[in-house]
């Protein structure tokens, strides 16, 4: 079987190291494009697997040949590492990234993230060869309503052993076949700590939702401003509580067996179903308790 190098930027190229080790077909890892501190976890995988691990902060031709030359890859197959750059390296080397949806520019995380946020019904796992600019494989999956950023991370994972075998044995027919699609990378806006923020007084309750899956795990759950404080929402649900006619942001239910429930407009609510904040991870009624919330409280 051929032997590839993985070129590796994030933690979360670690399923690929595994996939890829466990299939005997890792000549090496390369890291590059990361900190000092990532390239260290991939240089344990790296041991663990007894496979070698080199570090550079940037990526260039010179890299690539004496990786190439040193370990004796037969290719190239880098795991989500920034688009943009390998585009721009123009190397006489044929590399395929393989990657979270058809961004150029986000992190697995921020690619889950945004799937899920925007409301798009599924979400793939392709494989793109960037000499071509094309898409070689495409796994997709279906984002569930109940699916967060980290349950939708997973299900893209169990496509990864089935993608990258594909690639390692059939990656030249992959190429050369006529049903290979351009591929259009988009780049998405930076992802900042105040796009993670609850706004009770004007989101809508898939709103408020969307966000909470969207931002669980890997961004710590949507924030939430009361008075000078801040919690992280980490499950909510839609409640058909009734909303009375009162200001969107108001306290309508908080009970033990009613939990806590929040108004928003167009007499929607929702209910909160874990909360997290410095004391610890609560439900909502305990979550009010312990922060002193009363029914009929506006939460500006």
């Amino acid at each position: 079987m051929e032997k590839v190098i993985l070129l590796a930027s994030s933690p979360a190229a670690t399923p690929a190291i595994e996939c890829l080790a466990q299939m005997n077909a890792l000549a090496g890892i390369l890291s590059v494009y990361c900190p000092e501190s990532v390239a260290q976890q991939h240089a344990a995988a790296a041991q663990h697997f007894d496979v070698p691990h080199a570090y550079h902060t940037n990526l260039d031709e010179d890299v690539l040949a004496s990786a190439r030359q040193t370990w004796q890859g037969s290719r190239f197959i880098s795991y989500h590492l920034p688009y943009e750059p390998l585009c721009k390296l123009q190397s006489a080397q044929n590399i395929v990234q393989v990657q979270v949806a058809q961004n150029s520019n986000a992190t697995v995380e921020h690619a889950v993230f945004h799937s899920i946020y925007s409301q798009q019904s599924s979400c793939a796992l392709i494989a793109v060869c960037v000499k071509k600019q094309t898409v070689l494989l495409s796994h997709d999956v279906t984002i569930d309503s109940l699916d967060t950023a980290g349950t939708l991370h997973k299900k893209l994972i169990m496509q990864l052993p089935n993608l990258l075998q594909q690639l390692v044995n059939d990656v030249d027919s992959l190429e050369q076949t006529t049903l290979c699609r351009p591929f259009a990378p988009k780049s998405l806006p930076t992802l900042n700590e105040a796009d993670l923020f609850v706004h009770l007084q004007t989101d809508s309750a898939e709103q408020v939702v969307d966000l909470v899956r969207a931002a669980n795990p890997y961004f710590g759950g949507a924030r939430l401003r009361i008075g000078h404080a801040v919690c992280q929402l980490l499950q909510v649900t839609i409640s058909p509580q009734p909303t009375y006619g009162v200001k969107a942001g108001t306290i309508i239910t908080l009970s033990t067996s009613g939990g806590l429930v929040l108004a928003l407009t167009n007499k929607q609510a929702v209910k909160v179903d874990v909360v997290s904040s410095s004391e610890g991870v609560f439900d909502g009624y305990r979550f009010a308790m312990q922060a002193n919330l009363q029914a009929g409280m506006n939460l500006k």
